[in-house]
């Protein structure tokens, strides 16, 4: 039901700025058209109070061509201005016409909620200051004249029907907020993601790689739990590059990433090192256990046929010893793999 009346605009996205500012134009007229009807009802029937139903029959004549228009041209500009006038000119007028009586001064409360929100901080300030100078003016007068506060039906109407449109507004204002906030934080998640995981391979870049070592080392060193480091890589992975092409190349990098990752246990860390190099931490494992998780890695990698090729890979393990840096161990992992290449590839070599 309430689709109907919200239109959703193709040219303001959720994601766009003034997305919030056409769902409140929209917002605000449908309240207002029914208040609008609701007040004329009131003044004609129950107050009979004629003139006070011609203005509130205006506003609501006024809202709906407001509305109708907007729905047909988006233009937020223009409808923002429009209804902000007509709020403030038939608030003002309202005002005048009753005297300030009934306690009709607080429906110039709802200026400055409207107008900050649809026609900007420094206009919504210039209304909201013309329309409270006016509210003062009215007072001063009342005040002059010592006219005496009266109490009635029509000021109780006035307070509810002004309490409940605030309530409105603000509820509003609260669900754009929260929205707005998963979006941020969404959108936050998203490019943090995009900072830490490698394009092509859905991995763990370098960069990130370095923040985990680095935040992991120390707690290592405190509890001396056991840290041992893999570091592979593809055996001749050069040739399929220059036989078969580079977008060969990163569908073997791309599919070989899925293989590692679905042999991976839940708190192992897996990052693309850079080429055809990866990097696999393996947190409260020993070397020992470490070759051994290599060795099965190894071995299944060699079992599989990679977009049409029969891989395999050589892999260099080593154990983060007391007090050693981050650089120290990745260096003696990378010696253990250059020890592996140098003895002929597809194979598993410890760093001691």
């Amino acid at each position: 039901m309430l689709k109907f009346w919200y239109k959703d605009f193709p040219q303001y996205p959720q994601e766009h700025l003034e997305y919030w500012r056409s769902r409140l134009i929209q917002h605000t007229l449908l309240i207002s058209a029914a208040f609008f009807l609701l007040l004329t009802l009131l003044n004609l029937f129950f107050f009979g109070a004629y003139r006070l139903a011609l203005l509130d029959s205006c506003g609501f004549v006024i809202t709906l061509a407001i509305y109708a228009w907007f729905r047909r041209t988006a233009n937020i500009g223009v409808a923002a201005w429009a209804f902000s006038i007509m709020a403030a000119g038939l608030i003002c007028l309202f005002v005048l016409m009753v005297g300030g009586s009934a306690h009709s001064l607080m429906w110039a409360t709802l200026i400055p909620p409207f107008t900050f929100f649809l026609v900007g901080r420094q206009w919504g300030t210039v209304l909201s200051a013309v329309v409270f100078s006016l509210c003062a003016v009215v007072v001063y007068q009342q005040v002059q004249g010592q006219q005496a506060v009266t109490f009635s039906n029509g000021a109780l109407l006035n307070v509810i029907e002004v309490a409940i449109a605030h309530v409105l507004i603000f509820r509003f204002y609260e669900r754009s907020r929260t929205v707005a906030y998963q979006q941020l934080a969404g959108k936050t998640n998203q490019m943090r993601q995009m900072a830490e995981t490698d394009k092509l391979t859905g991995l763990y870049n370098r960069e990130k790689l370095d923040q985990t070592l680095n935040g992991l080392l120390p707690d290592i060193t405190q509890s001396n739990k056991p840290v041992t480091l893999m570091l592979l890589d593809i055996d001749h992975f050069k040739q399929i590059n220059d036989e078969f092409g580079h977008l060969r190349g990163d569908k073997v990098l791309t599919q070989l990433a899925e293989l590692l990752r679905s042999q991976m246990r839940n708190q192992d860390f897996i990052a693309r090192w850079g080429g055809e190099e990866f990097v696999v931490l393996l947190p409260d494992t020993l070397l020992k256990h470490g070759a051994e998780l290599a060795e099965r890695l190894r071995v299944y990698i060699a079992a599989q046929s990679i977009e049409g090729h029969n891989l395999t890979i050589s892999i260099g393990v080593a154990q983060h010893q007391q007090n050693e840096s981050t650089e120290a161990l990745l260096d003696r992992a990378d010696k253990a793999l250059y020890q592996a290449k140098h003895q002929g590839r597809n194979q598993v070599i410890t760093a001691q």
